[in-house]
């Protein structure tokens, strides 16, 4: 019986320290994508702003002849 305990605290820990290290990594990846989210929508804005814009039409030159 007791060996049957300490196996399961041995596992118990085992996972424990599983699920920490995954906690770390996906705290992480959470990190990321809010950067890259808040990135994308300045970019979005960025874009939408340039679209505001009138372009006028760029004067052609003729090429001089000889």
């Amino acid at each position: 019986m007791t060996s049957k305990y300490a196996e399961a605290k041995g596992k118990l820990a085992a996972v424990t320290e599983e699920l920490a290290k995954e906690r770390v990594i996906t705290s992480a990846l959470r990190r990321i994508v809010a950067e890259l989210d808040l990135e994308l929508r300045q970019a979005r804005e960025e874009l939408e702003q340039s679209e505001n814009v009138t372009r006028l039409p760029a004067t052609r030159r003729r090429a001089s002849r000889r």
